[in-house]
């Protein structure tokens, strides 16, 4: 509905519709209630409601809103320089303009301040934000920012500081011209106040861009303190209104109100390029220093996560205790913190004594991870002061700021993100204090004046200073360079990873032990000599086989029973993938379809769904890939292949190595796709099946052990099994953190289970170390992104992903990774955009072949479950089917792609199929894993035979002792529909060395 008020008539027009609301127009006058005079310019708008206008030339303004935006009991509020502000309650304006049209203001009894400039002798400098930022800027679009407002705070560094002129650079003016007001407000609690003026200062824009300037000498404009200069759009000439000013490149505080009398909007670290030229006395013998306002309450955050064990507690004593002695009497909330927030203790400081205080401190014991989640996002002790002690680096949440209260961010570390330390600070306007850098005495002078910081850190020079102390290296054999070889400091965390080219580079130092392996070649330590380049050549393990080349008559296929159906012999020793019937779905109607997403490093090209191009990788080179041939019951295809139709397809195999292609020539150089069709296995005679081959596929081990969870020999352990009490399991546990040697990744994990029965916080805090002490590490941080997900603390598990984005951006693994976490965290289009990625191949530098199946089924699981909530018209049809599901969905994830393992699955039928990840029978696996960064393998079974299946695994690799590989086993019952289950296991994979059952379970 709409209701016009206008003149004397309050017009209504009613709608039909039962539950319509009205749509309210106002067209009225505001005047002078003394002189009867029209006043142009007058902010009018319902406060905060982002709803508002200016009245124009001749005191006429239009405002419309709705009322189930603004309720009866909203204000429209009046406000002008040199007036009484005007409030009429919404619910009362039909009521007041059906006998008026006119808003009156009543002249406010204030005078302009008079200003006395004397013969003082003055001085001028130039406030505010004079670079220009090519990349932020502040905006009028249209007409109906009328009363909206761009400001930045500019910060006054003497009393009695007069403002001259104001500047500001313009990017675009498509007006024919603008009206704006300057307004000068006061600076309090973080926000504009009062308007200080007492007159307007209008102004009228006609340059298309580049610097204006407006002359503010005429008004005598006269402070002492901070305040926020902004420029206000009354007025537009023409039709257009797109007009920019430029932010800086100087840090600062801005504020944005869209329209008049909206609430504002603010903008930490962000300010505006707006410089006032100032001039101020100057006093002889005497630099005028303002001090900030004391505080009565202090909220203190002190940091006792691992990292911060090496703080130089000294300096930060020093400096609390000198500013307790100058408060003298205050009352301090003292929070420490790691990765949750401990109980608050409250002191109360007199006659500035702080002994029990920094006591309290210096009892700490530095445990856990750092999470700034709960940190300055509250401030229920209406603190006037925030002090937090910390070096800014996290390992989970990021350090963002919710409260307005002047905050000092104080790091004693070397290592510390500076540059959000400052940020943080800056958002309330106190100080980031680098004690590396200050003396306790000067950092004082931060908390207690208001004063300039003396650097600016940015963002570039917390990246460089990573590069400090890094030594470069290149890795090779014989043949060439090596890409993926682990490289590691010794006894530490520290690792690094060879490029392409065999490049990398680590943190060491002189006199350090560099260890270094890749698949086959023989582990090699290196002292480092000289910090400079350093070259290291690797030599091959004897025992790694060459790669068989077979040669000889061709023979008839042989057939061999597994539990995932038949292997072709001819595979045995190549490497090959294949599916079955089984594995065909209805909706596949090309072999493109049936292909597609089925095998890992194949990739479907062409435009053509009848004649589809196959590329395998590994198959030519990376810019001249060859492709795939076909074999189809027997007879060669190199192009326009035969329609085949899915639904007769017996089987498909992919064979990709040279081995393999041998036996077809320079014509198979791009891999062979092998299509056994029903017409040719059904006129088979099952006699041709060797059943000594059957035999030596079946199940007869009865004496594997199924692996037990809780039994856990370490001597750590056994120490701590011994605690009869809580407390006295913490005082072994902070016993065992003093000991020399570095503790191990399993030591936490292991540690941390076992304090899940005393104290579920007190182990989680211990589990978290691993994000502190192998911050760097990859394989460290999979271990624990694992444990993470097998707890459901999934919020937690997305930031370690996310660290090892950073860590591995050249991974396939880190995608899917993180795509699979934010779908579990509720992210779903960030999952989506990051499936398609993947899917299209389209991050720069990657394909995702390794994972194509498993990325194709979780963007189905994905669709499935939350399909009104992700954008999907763009895929495929495939990936729409209502009709997604599969009876069990297995996935095996392990840190290492090193690793040397094997899964042995046992169908109901005790027939077993294996699966090896080992050097000798997988290694073109092993090694396309480690180039191109995944370590994941599915397996579906759907519409199996009934019965029970059983899974066991066995470790053939050596144990890394500080950070052993650990495997990740997630089972999915009913994957795709509404009764899903699912269930999450880490492995201690280092420790089956002997074959174990992982699991059993009915399959119906």
């Amino acid at each position: 509905m709409k209701t016009t008020l206008v003149l004397f008539i309050a017009t209504l027009f009613y709608s039909t519709s039962l539950f319509a609301q009205y749509e309210v127009t106002i067209e009225a006058f505001v005047l002078d209630k003394v002189t009867n005079q029209p006043i142009p310019y007058v902010n009018i708008g319902f406060i905060e409601k982002s709803i508002g206008t200016v009245s124009d030339e001749t005191e006429k303004f239009k405002l419309t809103y709705h009322e189930d935006i603004v309720g009866g009991k909203e204000f429209l509020q009046f406000s002008a320089l040199g007036y009484k502000t005007l409030k009429v309650r919404a619910s009362q304006l039909v009521k007041f303009l059906t006998n008026t049209n006119k808003f009156y203001l009543e002249p406010s009894l204030e005078l302009l301040d008079e200003v006395l400039i004397s013969n003082e002798k003055r001085s001028q400098i130039r406030l505010g934000n004079t670079s220009v930022s090519s990349s932020v800027m502040g905006y009028w679009k249209d007409k109906e920012a009328l009363g909206g407002e761009i400001t930045t705070k500019i910060k006054i560094k003497n009393k009695k500081t007069k403002l001259l002129d104001i500047k500001f650079n313009i990017i675009e003016n498509t007006s024919d011209s603008i009206k704006i007001r300057v307004n000068v407000y006061d600076y309090k609690k973080s926000y504009p106040k009062k308007n200080i003026l007492k007159t307007n200062i209008f102004h009228i824009i006609t340059r298309k861009e580049g610097e204006e300037a407006i002359d503010l000498r005429p008004y005598n404009i006269m402070v002492n303190d901070d305040v926020v200069f902004g420029i206000e759009l009354v007025e537009v000439y023409g039709e257009n209104v797109n007009f920019a000013v430029s932010a800086s490149n100087n840090r600062g505080t801005s504020f944005l109100r869209l329209i008049s009398q909206a609430k504002w909007k603010r903008f930490a670290n962000v300010g505006m390029n707006f410089s006032v030229l100032t001039s101020f006395p100057v006093e002889k013998d005497r630099e005028v220093i303002i001090e900030r306002e004391k505080p009565k309450k202090i909220t203190l955050f002190y940091d006792v996560s691992k990292q911060m064990k090496n703080r130089v507690s000294e300096k930060e004593f020093e400096l609390l205790s000198g500013y307790l002695k100058v408060l003298k009497k205050v009352d301090i909330e003292v929070i420490k913190f790691s990765n949750i927030n401990k109980q608050a203790k409250l002191f109360n400081v007199l006659n500035g004594k702080s002994k029990e205080l920094i006591e309290y401190l210096k009892n700490s014991f530095y445990d856990g991870a750092t999470d700034y989640k709960n940190i300055l996002k509250s401030n229920t002790f209406n603190a006037d002061v925030v002090m937090l002690f910390t070096n800014g680096i996290s390992n989970f949440s990021p350090l963002e700021p919710g409260i307005n209260v002047p905050t000092f961010c104080i790091n004693s570390l070397e290592k510390a993100n500076h540059y959000l330390l400052q940020k943080t600070a800056f958002y309330a306007d106190g100080h980031y204090i680098n004690l590396n850098k200050v003396s306790s005495k000067l950092a004082l002078d931060f908390i207690i004046n208001e004063v300039y910081d003396i650097e600016t850190y940015n963002d570039i020079n917390d990246k460089e200073l990573k590069q400090i102390n890094l030594l470069q290296g290149k890795i090779f054999h014989a043949a060439g360079p090596i890409q993926g070889a682990t490289i590691r400091l010794k006894n530490t965390f520290v690792e690094s990873q060879s490029d392409s080219e065999g490049y990398f580079s680590i943190k060491a130092k002189e006199d350090d032990i560099l260890i270094v392996n890749y698949l086959g070649m023989i582990e090699k330590e290196v002292l480092v000599t000289n910090p400079e380049d350093i070259y290291i050549l690797l030599k091959s393990d004897g025992e790694l086989l060459d790669e068989v080349v077979l040669t000889g008559e061709s023979k008839k296929d042989e057939d061999i029973e597994g539990g995932f159906g038949k292997r072709d012999k001819d595979g045995i020793g190549y490497s090959l993938n294949t599916i079955t019937s089984k594995d065909i779905k209805q909706n596949h109607h090309t072999l493109a379809d049936v292909i597609r997403g089925q095998f890992a490093g194949v990739q479907v090209t062409g435009l053509d769904p009848n004649n589809p191009k196959f590329v395998i990788r590994g198959g030519g080179s990376i810019n001249n890939p060859a492709l795939a041939i076909l074999d189809i019951d027997g007879s060669i295809y190199t192009e326009n292949p035969p329609f085949v139709d899915p639904q007769e397809i017996e089987s498909i195999t992919i064979l990709k190595s040279l081995a393999a292609t041998n036996k077809y020539g320079t014509q198979g150089r791009g891999g062979v796709i092998k299509i056994l069709t029903k017409y040719t296995s059904g006129n088979q005679d099952q006699n041709i099946i060797d059943t000594a081959l059957i035999k030596g596929n079946d199940y007869t081990e009865n004496d594997i052990q199924l692996l037990n969870y809780n039994i856990n020999n370490s001597p750590y352990i056994l120490e701590l099994e011994k605690s009869i009490t809580f407390e006295e399991a913490q005082n072994i546990y902070y016993k065992q953190q003093n000991q020399d040697s570095l503790l191990s990744i399993s030591y936490y994990l292991d540690v941390s289970n076992y304090f899940t029965k005393w104290n579920e916080d007190f182990a989680f805090t211990i589990l978290t170390n691993i994000a502190s002490v192998a911050n760097d590490n990859p394989k460290a941080l999979k271990s624990l992104a694992y444990k993470l997900e097998e707890l459901n603390k999934y919020e937690e598990a997305k930031y370690i992903y996310e660290q090892l984005l950073v860590l591995r951006p050249n991974h396939e693994q880190s995608y899917r990774d993180l795509a699979l976490i934010y779908s579990k965290t509720g992210g779903y289009q960030k999952a989506m955009n990051l499936y398609k990625k993947m899917l299209s191949n389209t991050i720069e530098g990657l394909d995702f072949d390794g994972l194509l199946q498993v990325v194709s089924n979780e963007l189905k699981h994905l669709i499935t479950f939350h399909r009104s909530k992700v954008t999907f018209r763009d895929l495929p049809t495939d990936f729409l089917s209502v009709d997604f599901k599969y009876d069990l969905r297995i996935v095996f994830e392990w840190n290492d792609p090193n690793t040397e393992f094997e899964i042995q699955f046992v169908n109901p039928q005790k027939k077993y199929y294996k699966w090896s990840h080992t050097r000798f029978e997988n290694k073109e696996r092993m090694i396309d894993e480690i180039n191109y960064g995944y370590h994941t393998e599915e397996y579906i079974i759907d519409d199996a035979d009934a019965g029970e299946w059983i899974i066991n695994i066995e470790c053939l690799s050596n144990k890394d002792i500080l950070n052993p590989t650990y495997l990740k086993y997630t089972v999915y019952k009913n994957y795709g529909l509404a009764n899903e289950t699912k269930e999450v296991k880490v492995i201690k994979l280092y420790e089956q060395k002997q074959k174990v059952t992982l699991d059993k379970f009915f399959y119906k």
